[in-house]
């Protein structure tokens, strides 16, 4: 029987699911433009969307890409279409709860239709973009190989040169970026989904030359923040972004395997890292319903703008997720 879980993987996305709800809950209610938060945000931001192309990358090859291609079309369309419900909500949500803008079928049809990227749920619109566009590309992530993925490798960093500033057309701009428009274009980040099928395939972690690539995107990466103080473009993202990304993943992919390893000698770490991997395991259900918390607090009267409540709710957010889950946990034992 085919493996379908990998822990280091389900723990990489459980940590990346914990630092983008942080990461939202410093962007609504407390402080991303200066002190520790500014550094915790911009780190969120620029490894993110990137770490969970990677892990999607690396599910892919596992689950899919071994699969004949009717098979593997038929799965990862449906998981296309589970994203693109979840873009939906939220970004409905979004412009509901948020903004407070008033009920019109125009708005909705705009988000239906793709015309519109509502803020915080672009992200999942890009989600089940990169599934689509993983099947029309299968016959290629099929052979994967070093060649393979230094070729798309180059495309992707190609692709940061593209004229933004002439791509008008909204589908074009989830696809290959634009300045019209918010969105995490599939071209640019396609290294990251190449790469997670390339170590899945490998099956190995630490080599030199990943090591050597992650180190020289860093090293790239980081001239230009401490000399700037500030992220380079990623709305859309330019080269360096792309860059620091890469340093970024290669980080969280070493310190998955750090905690893999670490529960494996103690028990109560194992409960931690247990409690990191669920988590991973039900990240849309986290990130769709995170999303909708913060949407309904940033609309209400209630909210509390603030470093220390951005810490809070993140926290709030997580106990009632945790509860959810567990009565859900009980719903389906009886």
């Amino acid at each position: 029987m085919m493996k379908t879980r990998v822990r280091e993987i389900d723990i990489m996305k459980g940590l990346l699911v914990l630092a983008m709800i942080l990461c939202h809950c410093i962007q609504f209610f407390g402080d991303e433009s200066a002190g520790l938060q500014k550094y915790l945000a911009d780190f969120i931001n620029l490894t993110t969307f990137s770490g969970f192309l990677f892990c999607f990358g690396y599910v892919c090859e596992l689950i899919y890409y071994q699969k004949s291609f009717r098979k593997a079309a038929v799965k990862m369309g449906k998981n296309a279409v589970r994203m693109l419900f979840a873009f939906y909500i939220s970004g409905i949500a979004y412009i509901a709860f948020a903004q407070r803008k008033s009920f019109s079928f125009e708005r909705i049809y705009r988000v239906l239709l793709l015309w519109e990227y509502p803020g915080w749920s672009e992200f999942l619109a890009s989600f089940a973009a990169v599934l689509a566009v993983g099947i029309v590309l299968y016959p290629l992530m099929k052979r994967m190989n070093g060649k393979v993925f230094l070729g798309i490798t180059v495309v992707s960093l190609v692709g940061c040169f593209l004229p933004y500033e002439q791509i008008h057309n909204p589908y074009l701009a989830l696809l290959a970026g634009s300045k019209d428009y918010i969105t995490f274009p599939v071209l640019q980040y396609g290294v990251f989904f190449a790469a997670g099928v390339w170590f899945c395939k490998k099956k190995t972690s630490w080599d030199g030359k990943t090591l050597a690539a992650a180190v020289l995107a860093g090293t790239a990466f980081g001239i230009y923040y401490v000399s700037s103080g500030s992220l380079p473009g990623r709305f859309p993202p330019g080269i360096l972004f792309i860059c620091g990304g890469i340093a970024g993943v290669y980080l969280y992919r070493l310190l998955s395997l750090t905690l893999k390893m670490a529960a494996e000698k103690s028990q109560i770490i194992n409960r931690a890292v247990s409690a990191i991997e669920n988590i991973g395991m039900n990240s849309l259900f986290y990130l769709l319903m995170s999303n909708l918390l913060i949407f309904a607090m940033e609309g209400s009267k209630f909210k509390y703008p603030s470093r220390n409540f951005a810490y809070a709710y993140d926290l709030i957010i997580l106990f009632i997720l945790y509860y959810f889950r567990g009565l859900m946990k009980q719903k389906d034992k009886k």
